[in-house]
């Protein structure tokens, strides 16, 4: 069994790292005296992740890890921005630094956007120029843009595929390395890449391919083992000739959907080596790139009822997933992704399996992990990175690009700290990205020109209330003496819920989807009252047509209410014997 005195392993997920300062074969800018390869605001304003902070996001959490003595580092996928060759090779250049500087070793798994099927693909992003304009770096050279001022071809912007894309992170687990005590694969213990071959095959059957998985099992210390799954599915697709574009689905949103029919020799073998942790006495714990679990505390029918099939539900894991890691005897498991801080326990027949849902650096809250494993229990404590300041190469950048574009930063570039900007980020993407994307029309209307206290007397409106009738019938509510006095009797301020936009309230709403707990260090106590209090309202109202106004606010202020319950997910202790979690309370 292991120690108390076990070294301690943080993990880190989704760092997308962009090496700022690395020749990717454009001039770039210059600032004082170092030239920045730097990605334009205007595309992180649209994404659901920041760029440039990568860069000083990962330094600064791998400092953080270095002074806490810490010298175990878990990488759950997605390590690199997009799986350029060099990005990579700046990943590369990050963590031996910190080896040969702190003797830290690391483990890696991958994740979507670090490699891609046998051959690679193509790769292409913007970068700013000297006076604000753009170009365009690809690895594709046919590619045109008339926007950019020009396209420059750079093979170092391919992402690779397997084995090849491995070859920088060789020395990050995935091959064995002196000082491992325990080193495998799904294949046994030979580490080159032919030996770890399987085939996958199309839909249609008619095609097939072999390809390389990269899972591996380490014991890094006594008595402790990682078991890293390499979840990525990629499939190839029916009538499309091996080579030719489009020959290999994305594995963005099959994850442990497709395991199980696609890579079941790992799901044996995880099996296999559960069996043998439970006989040796070893502690262990699983690691992949995707969950295991719904990371979203049980909203995905109500997600489904009201905004569709999203881009969130199709990497919903389904409910055979955790039967099968349970039949597999996996009873803890940590994934990324999703950018979704969370943990979510599924039981069957007396047996447990926990998720640990990782937030990523590069996204509101901006966190990672440290695992402190003891003899019965595992302590997990999860560690912001918000108080890092926001670097002056960024800031005088964000300003030549800008002023001659008037980009509306949407106060991005207001605050001081990272944690600021990744608050202020995420609620900037409500207006630019999620109501564009994933709402109703008529919804995201609604939204964007009703407060808060329009919806407190919505909820009060006894007869259904089509959404596209909604505004007029607000205004004809918030008029009813008999609407207010039922407000007051609820203890709701109007004039205090008038001072609250309803895009306000779907930022904090995503901000608390995407945080659990850590979202209640950034909205304050007082308007979280007030938003379950509204929520009440529409929970009382029993709305029997699901197509009503009413019954749609209702799905939204139900699975904001279980965003902010659900199990501990910043420090708690997880009980190996019955899967018990219970939350930490510092000192």
């Amino acid at each position: 069994m292991p120690s108390l005195k076990h070294p301690r392993i943080a993990v880190i997920a989704d760092a997308h790292f962009h090496d700022l300062y690395a020749d990717y074969g454009f001039a770039g800018i210059v600032q004082d005296e170092r030239r920045l390869t730097f990605r334009l605001l205007a595309d992180t304003a649209r994404s659901t992740r920041v760029f440039n902070e990568s860069y000083f996001a990962f330094h600064h959490a791998l400092d953080d890890i270095a002074e806490r003595g810490i010298r175990h580092v878990v990488l759950l996928g997605d390590y690199s921005d997009d799986g350029q060759v060099e990005t990579v090779r700046g990943v590369k250049r990050v963590l031996d630094s910190y080896a040969a500087r702190f003797g830290m070793r690391f483990y890696a798994t991958t994740g979507n956007h670090d490699i891609f099927g046998a051959d690679g693909r193509h790769r292409a992003k913007r970068f700013l120029n000297e006076d604000g304009g753009y170009s365009i770096l690809s690895s594709d050279p046919h590619l045109r843009d008339r926007g950019a001022h020009a396209v420059i071809a750079s093979k170092r912007m391919y992402c690779q595929g397997y084995p090849d894309g491995l070859e920088a992170m060789a020395d990050f687990g995935f091959y064995p390395r002196p000082g491992d005590l325990h080193w495998e694969t799904p294949f046994g213990a030979d580490g080159d890449p032919a030996a770890r071959l399987y085939e996958v095959h199309s839909p249609d059957g008619k095609t097939t391919r072999r390809l390389m998985d990269a899972s591996y099992l380490v014991e890094p210390f006594p008595g402790v083992w990682l078991l890293m799954i390499d979840a990525n599915v990629f499939v190839p697709a029916d009538g499309v000739a091996p080579g030719d574009e489009g020959d290999l689905a994305d594995s963005t949103s099959a994850g442990w959907n497709a395991m199980l029919v696609h890579k079941r020799f790992v799901l044996d073998w995880m099996a296999d080596v559960a069996r043998r942790a439970r006989l040796e006495g070893k502690c262990l714990l699983a690691f992949s790139h995707y969950p295991v679990l719904d990371p979203l505390d049980g909203t995905l029918d109500d997600e489904v009822a009201l905004l569709g099939r999203t881009g969130m539900v199709e990497r919903i894991p389904q409910a055979g997933v955790a039967k099968a890691l349970i039949a597999a005897g996996i009873d803890i498991h940590f994934s990324g992704h999703l950018h979704v801080n969370d943990t979510a326990r599924h039981d069957d027949d007396g047996r447990f399996l926990i998720n640990v849902a990782m937030p990523s650096l590069v996204a509101f809250p901006g966190a990672y992990k440290v695992l402190t494993i003891g003899e019965q229990h595992i302590d997990i404590e999860t560690v912001g990175i918000d108080a890092m300041p926001l670097n002056d190469d960024l800031r005088l950048a964000y300003d030549r690009e800008i002023v001659p574009s008037r980009l509306d930063a949407g106060g991005m570039l207001d605050v001081t700290d990272y944690g600021g900007f990744l608050f202020t980020h995420i609620g900037h993407l409500v207006g630019r990205r999620y109501l564009k994307r994933e709402w109703p029309k008529e919804i995201a209307a609604m939204i964007r020109s009703l407060d808060v206290a329009d919806l407190a007397a919505l909820a009060l409106i006894d007869e259904p209330v089509a959404a596209g009738d909604a505004v007029a019938a607000i205004a004809a509510a918030r008029n009813d003496p008999g609407v207010r006095q039922l407000l007051t009797e609820a203890g709701l301020d109007s004039a205090g819920l008038t001072g609250i936009s309803a895009m306000a309230f779907l930022a904090d709403w995503y901000r608390l989807r995407m945080g659990s707990e850590l979202a209640f260090d950034w909205i304050a106590p007082e308007r979280l009252a007030l938003y379950r209090a509204v929520g009440q309202l529409f929970a009382n109202g029993g709305w029997s047509d699901a197509g009503s106004a009413q019954a749609r606010f209702a799905l939204i202020f139900r699975m904001f209410r279980k965003y902010a319950g659900g199990l501990p997910s910043r420090n708690f202790s997880i009980d190996r014997t019955n899967g018990a979690i219970t939350r930490n309370v510092p000192g």
